[in-house]
């Protein structure tokens, strides 16, 4: 198996113009380029990310995606640099091959969205597993949102990378970046799934809004409340409400909106 090594950003030639004129100079910029996914030499998916922890991003997003139902059934073959982006070789048992050729969705998608390419206004709003809202404590979330910013290391670097976060009562635990914050969120489930993390009683912090493709991928990973740093979307709101899903927005300098208390009403049996 073969990694690519990077660090995530490259250093570049700039001007900065300002009150006392026009300077050369250099800055750091966060790497985003096309990730493909490929399954048994089949290629699937391609992103527009940042390429760390990939095989991190395989997992969330294939046990999001329903390509896989569990961490077992993926296995990581190399990712290999090709035409300016990486190409991730994957390999899942042919059952779980066949029913991904029979959906054929090939996935162009961009670092700001994670459903470009969905063919169908169903599959875009899919059906949630229910969830466990964790228990609410104003002040334990404040004191993982102190720690946050900190611990966003590609983000403090560039200033262009979103972070997804998994905390529970401890502070945060595990925190993946991405130029986009899809990807952050599906890197962050594949490295609670390869650590045998049970995500049930925890909760989620994204450095985004809250989207309904964050509550999707939240709800699947099995975490009950989600906190954004921005706002929610109105879809968002009614998925959370739908499967039991606590969620916060506007989470910052001490104080949150809570928009759903996560009351169960109709969600995926």
């Amino acid at each position: 198996m073969s990694v690519i090594a990077t660090d995530g950003f490259r250093r570049i030639e700039m001007l900065r113009v300002g009150d006392d004129g026009v300077h050369a100079g250099s800055d750091v910029v966060v790497e985003e380029v096309a990730i493909a996914f490929s399954y048994n030499g089949t290629g699937h998916a391609v992103m527009m990310a940042t390429a760390l922890d990939l095989e991190d991003f395989a997992l969330g997003f294939s046990l999001h995606e329903g390509i896989v139902a569990a961490m077992e059934e993926l296995r990581f073959i190399e990712a290999l640099p090709r035409d300016g982006g990486v190409v991730v070789e994957l390999a899942i048992p042919q059952t779980r091959f066949d029913s991904l050729m029979q959906r054929a969705r090939h996935t162009l998608g961009s670092s700001a969205c994670g459903l470009c390419g969905t063919a169908a206004m169903q599959q875009a709003l899919r059906s949630m597993p229910r969830v466990a809202a964790a228990s609410f404590d104003a002040a334990m979330i404040a004191d993982a949102l102190r720690q946050f910013p900190s611990l966003q290391s590609l983000n403090a670097l560039t200033g262009g990378a979103h972070a997804a976060a998994w905390c529970d009562a401890g502070g945060v635990r595990l925190i993946r970046e991405d130029v986009g914050r899809h990807n952050a969120f599906d890197k962050l489930a594949g490295a609670l799934a390869r650590a045998g993390i049970t995500a049930q009683g925890g909760y989620a912090i994204v450095s985004s809004r809250a989207s309904y493709e964050l509550v999707h991928k939240a709800a699947t990973a099995g975490i009950g409340c989600l906190v954004a740093l921005s706002a929610p979307t109105s879809a968002a709101i009614d998925g959370a409400t739908r499967c039991g899903m606590r969620l916060i927005g506007f989470a910052r300098d001490g104080s949150m909106n809570v928009y759903t208390s996560g009351s169960i009403t109709e969600c995926e049996q």
